[in-house]
């Protein structure tokens, strides 16, 4: 049987005086008074694990002269009936055969200042008539005393109940930035939020639509973080009595450059119980890896749509001037005698073949007229087949800008100003230099 206070929490401690509601200061008032320690709604959650639930009804007492005293429960339809009416709900009154007052009648000495009466109620029958997560029933209970009286409006309490199929979720469910210099075991919290009695195998899984969901909702363009780069726990198992176990992910020294995300779910659960895994939640670790800054020596442009020849000097505005090295040069889309329409490409041959961790772009900056709002990367590995590796936001700033791109692995890159963004077909960029590591 599973035990819990009524204001619904979990695994409730049983409460000591300090956890006594602080509104009940009856310290200065020299009669006697009693009052229900949480009046009013209260939610009892449950989950269907095949056994009935017991939930506390704590009962304050305070003043100077205390009596002894008799406090029963006893149930009152007419509050939940006012309760409709006032909150234009349509509660239920929780069928009899679902509960039982097993103490609705508590003695209450005059040196004791807190005491309980218990409710033991049964999940599954609950859960036959109102199914999952929905609260529909509710038990109006009202303590009446025959010793000391009630304080004025403490002594009645509504209990709903909400039945929630039993699961196995990650508890630490959420995405965390890891800092690889800092970080080598990413830790997987696995529970059940009930008093677990039995042997609970979960196989975990990673999936590559949790990343594309992810990318989708926030702009970003994280690949999975390739299974060698890490060794994974074996499969974790919850034995009885304990409720959670945390299942860890040791990353390798060797990983890598690039930009990584690691999620992790609950694919399936074994148990002699039914229990169910939940497929909704998942930890994820995401993993930046700065690459090196390649050479670009070697490095030549293949084509482009659009250069100013002359009117920037004879040794500056070219296209390949944003793979020359010198920052003091620049690539300009034609301006002279008219300018080109978009979209704006450059195709550059990186001469090998190349692990792309990051691309950076060097603006013109320097107050100059750049209206470059949007830029797109496109990798290739021979320069006809291309795959976006990310659209990123442009500022014409001085430093250089960063952009964590899709992990990939190409020969060729392609610089693309769209068109429909917001580009204006005035462009410019210093430098544009890859982070990674050469394969071939």
């Amino acid at each position: 049987m599973n035990r819990f206070n009524y204001i619904g929490m979990l695994a409730y401690v049983a409460l000591s005086m300090s956890s006594c509601d602080d509104s009940f200061d009856v310290s200065s008032k020299a009669d006697g008074v009693l009052a229900v320690s949480q009046e009013g709604f209260n939610t009892l959650q449950s989950y269907n694990v095949g056994e009935k639930y017991t939930a506390d009804l704590w009962i304050q007492q305070g003043g100077l002269k205390s009596t002894a005293s008799v406090v029963s429960f006893s149930v009152d339809k007419a509050l939940l009936d006012s309760m409709n009416i006032a909150d234009g709900t349509s509660y239920e009154l929780l069928p009899a055969d679902c509960y039982q007052l097993t103490k609705s009648s508590v003695d209450i000495p005059a040196n004791e200042r807190l005491l309980k009466g218990e409710l033991t109620y049964d999940p599954a029958k609950i859960q036959e008539l109102s199914g999952y997560d929905h609260l529909k029933y509710v038990l109006p209970l009202r303590a009446t005393s025959s010793g000391m009286p009630f304080v004025s409006g403490r002594s009645v309490v509504l209990l709903g109940f909400k039945v929630s199929e039993p699961i196995v979720t990650i508890m630490n469910a959420g995405v965390e930035e890891i800092n690889l210099a800092e970080v080598k075991e990413l830790p997987v919290q696995i529970g059940v939020p009930f008093t677990n009695k039995w042997e609970i195998s979960c196989r975990l899984e990673s999936r590559q639509s949790v990343i594309d969901a992810y990318n989708t909702a926030h702009g970003t363009y994280f690949s999975m973080l390739p299974s060698d780069a890490y060794a994974a726990p074996e499969t974790p198992i919850l034995h009885s009595g304990v409720n959670q176990v945390t299942a860890t992910y040791k990353l390798k020294d060797d990983v890598l450059p690039g930009n990584y995300m690691l999620p992790v779910q609950i694919a399936e659960v074994t148990s002699d119980a039914t229990i169910r895994a939940d497929k909704d939640v998942y930890a994820a670790y995401s993993i930046i890896k700065e690459g090196d800054k390649l050479s670009k020596t070697d490095w030549k442009i293949v084509s482009f749509t659009t250069e100013e020849a002359s009117g920037e000097g004879s040794n500056n505005g070219h296209a390949k001037h944003l793979i020359g090295g010198n920052v003091e040069t620049f690539w300009h889309s034609r301006w002279q005698g008219g300018s080109d329409p978009l979209p704006y490409e450059i195709i550059i041959d990186m001469n090998h073949r190349v692990k792309i961790a990051q691309i950076e772009l060097l603006p013109r900056g320097r107050g100059s007229n750049n209206p470059i709002k949007v830029v797109r990367f496109e990798a290739s590995e021979d320069g006809t087949n291309w795959e976006s590796i990310g659209q990123f936001g442009f500022t014409n700033q001085d430093a250089a800008l960063k952009y964590y791109v899709k992990s990939s692995t190409a020969r060729y890159i392609k610089l693309v100003i769209p068109d429909g963004v917001g580009n204006g077909t005035v462009a410019a960029i210093r430098e544009l230099d890859v982070r990674g590591t050469v394969v071939n």
